[in-house]
């Protein structure tokens, strides 16, 4: 429909304009009636808009007035960032006689952080986290189920075994059924570059991206994540990581070691500023692990990564 003004009708043309008469009352009476119709439009757009909840103006509504702001994530500023990696690589300086590889995620803005050795380690039951990962993942597509039986037990009952007690036999039992091609084209598929399903080796930093991609839901549907970190929430060997963050602050864990190796690997989240922290270390002469200077190790470490992230942002 056009906006346009419709033209004015040629009117006859008057010989002479004249004066109007004066008419005594005629103008007020006028005013009184516009504005008694003014005030019965204005009073019934407003009755009509409060009844019907509709707007007085034709336009829509902006989309940016009701918009809500977004909560603001704490992330470390270059300041902390520095501060904490100086900690870092002065602890794996101060203990040369072990080969240490560290590696974070923060989990607000995904940054990865990695200090000390970045090679591939044995990663001894680390890798059990990547074996229940799978499984999962299989009975979401429908080629397991949780109840099916493994080795004499359920396949949930062999999961719970595998990470809260890091079982081996739950362990080799899951990983027959997902045989280490298997695995090992799964590791690929999600982003796991340096995993080695025969020989057991991976970068903390894949460790990392591991249990980051598992935390943001990328790996698995919510219902099975929950479960997987219900497991390495109530997982043992608390001694390490654990050990040093503080009360209250959650721990989603997975520790494993051999007789010269310890390694965690965990997910620390206050509920403001989650992270992902992994120390691999390894005795440098293959000797036994020294489990006094292993435990200062990981203290000096996790304090100092709680340092910047849970307290000082």
């Amino acid at each position: 429909m056009s906006t346009s003004r419709p033209r004015n009708r040629p009117q006859r043309r008057q010989p002479r304009r004249q004066r109007p008469v004066k008419r005594p009352g005629k103008p007020l009476t006028k005013w009184l009636l516009g504005l008694i119709t003014l005030a019965v439009l204005v009073f019934g757009a407003f009755h009509y808009s409060w009844l019907y909840g509709l707007p007085l103006n034709r336009r829509s509504p902006s989309k940016n007035t009701t918009k809500v702001a977004g909560v603001v994530k704490p992330t470390l500023d270059s300041n902390q960032a520095v501060a904490m990696a100086t900690q870092i690589n002065d602890i794996i300086a101060a203990h040369p006689d072990m080969d240490i590889g560290v590696a974070m995620e923060d989990l607000n803005n995904d940054k990865p952080y990695q200090y000390g050795i970045s090679d591939p380690f044995i990663a001894a039951s680390i890798s059990k986290i990547l074996t229940a990962t799978l499984f999962l993942h299989e009975v979401e597509n429908g080629q397991q189920t949780l109840s099916e039986d493994v080795g004499g037990y359920t396949a949930q009952y062999e999961l719970q075994q595998l990470i809260e007690v890091s079982d081996d036999d739950a362990w080799a039992n899951l990983n027959d059924l997902l045989t280490h091609d298997g695995l090992l084209a799964y590791a690929q598929q999600i982003g796991l570059t340096s995993y080695d399903s025969d020989q057991n080796t991976l970068t903390a930093s894949d460790i990392s991206l591991l249990l980051g991609k598992l935390y943001k839901n990328e790996l698995l549907n919510t219902a099975d994540t929950k479960l997987l970190m219900t497991y390495m929430h109530d997982a043992n060997y608390d001694g390490y990581i654990v050990a040093s963050v503080p009360t209250g602050v959650k721990v989603y864990h997975k520790i494993g070691f051999l007789d010269d190796r310890v390694h965690d690997a965990a997910i620390i989240d206050n509920g403001k500023h989650p992270y992902v922290l992994v120390i691999f270390t390894k005795m440098d002469d293959d000797g036994d692990y020294d489990n006094t200077e292993g435990h200062q190790i990981f203290a000096a470490i996790t304090t100092a990564t709680v340092q910047a992230f849970l307290v000082a942002s």
